[in-house]
């Protein structure tokens, strides 16, 4: 099916199932109308899951995203994401299989009194995106932030190499010094965000460097899983939270101006090749300013990323410059992902050496109270 047919019978699904409920409550559940859309559904779905196991509808913000593909905003698109916040709902998975009886409860669950709870069924998976409440490993502070190689639950594993491709394919269009769609990196934030459920520690969803080579591409990605874990835990929500996750994965698009023999040099810089590297702040944020529809935010992360709480660090800013709150989530991430992984001039540090190294610098280096927030997601509760 082409991509237009795809979305032609997306829309079609999101009509009849806001036509349905509508329906439904004006002439009653029973009626041929409400019983024929419900069969119209159906359909849809049976020719759209012919090719996958499952589509998600998920909402970021007012922006409905099926899978990888934004839809385009509309009264059905508005009317949905209506129902489904009425309810409690932030996603909806139908799954290869769903058959019309349980496509005539969720329909009849959406019509029915505000408030009352609408139940997930074998082929019908509801739920949020809850990212403040990942639960603790019972174990030490040194067990659960093992320095193995992370335990990427199974359903993630393409996730993440898909989407690893998607980032990559974007920092090589900066390279090239050409546009990129930050539509496709919209896609990509709401499907992590997807992902992140609250049945997996955020340790367990970051990606392994496998190749020097792929460090940049791949701790985009891990940056932006840690600072999107943080930004919900303080209740961020919606478009900013949207916003914070593609801020946090362009936050070192300079790097793709640094020469390689510099970025991925074995041994320690000279203080020429230092001064180079730290251009990646400033390289990064004009770089930016030069796309459209990137978030302010994604420009100033870009910049401040490498500012240090106590007003040290790079860029040379003025004495009195307070980083954004964001950019200082992004700092914490950005230290603790690149303490974690090989990058040709360094040796993964075990997590739990990590988390000593944070708590040291906490008050310096980083904001105190998010350093501290930070170590609360990833250690359990003593």
């Amino acid at each position: 099916m082409s991509d237009a047919g795809v979305q032609e019978r997306l829309s079609h699904v999101l009509r009849q199932t806001t036509s349905a409920v509508s329906n439904a409550r004006y002439f009653g559940f029973e009626h041929p109308i409400v019983r024929g859309q419900i069969r119209a559904v159906r359909d849809d779905l049976t020719e759209l899951l012919r090719t996958a196991q499952a589509v998600t509808f998920f909402f970021v913000g007012d922006q409905l995203v099926v899978d990888d593909r934004p839809l385009p905003s509309g009264a059905y698109v508005r009317k949905f994401n209506a129902l489904l916040r009425n309810k409690g709902i932030e996603r909806v998975t139908f799954e290869r299989g769903v058959s019309e009886d349980e496509l005539s409860d969720f329909i009849a669950q959406l019509a029915g009194k505000n408030g009352a709870p609408v139940r997930s069924t074998p082929a019908i998976r509801l739920g949020r995106v809850l990212l403040q409440d990942l639960p603790a490993p019972e174990a030490s502070e040194s067990d659960a932030l093992s320095s193995s190689k992370p335990a990427w639950p199974e359903p993630l594993v393409a996730l993440g190499e898909t989407e690893l491709g998607r980032i990559r394919e974007l920092y090589r269009l900066a390279e090239m010094r050409r546009r990129f769609n930050v539509r496709d990196l919209e896609a990509v934030v709401a499907k992590f965000a997807n992902a992140l459920l609250s049945n997996f520690s955020p340790v367990s969803l970051l990606a392994t460097v496998k190749e020097v080579h792929d460090y940049t591409f791949t701790h985009a990605v891990n940056v932006g899983i840690l600072t999107i874990v943080q930004a919900k835990s303080f209740g961020f929500s919606g478009r900013f939270l949207h916003e914070i996750g593609i801020a946090s994965m362009l936050h070192d698009v300079g790097k793709i101006f640094i020469p390689n023999e510099i970025l991925i040099k074995p041994g320690e810089l000279t203080g020429e090749e230092r001064t180079v590297i730290e251009t990646h702040t400033t390289r990064g944020g004009r770089y930016l300013m030069t796309q459209e529809g990137i978030p302010t935010l994604a420009i100033l992360a870009a910049l401040e990323h490498h500012r240090k709480f106590d007003g040290s660090g790079y860029p040379f800013v003025a004495p009195d410059w307070k980083p954004n709150l964001i950019s200082q989530m992004i700092a914490i991430s950005d230290a603790f992902d690149a303490m974690r992984s090989y990058r040709g001039y360094s040796e993964p540090k075990p997590e739990g050496e990590i988390v000593r190294i944070l708590r040291k610098d906490r008050g310096f280096a980083f904001h105190p109270g998010l350093v501290d927030n930070f170590i609360t997601l990833l250690t359990p509760a003593e």
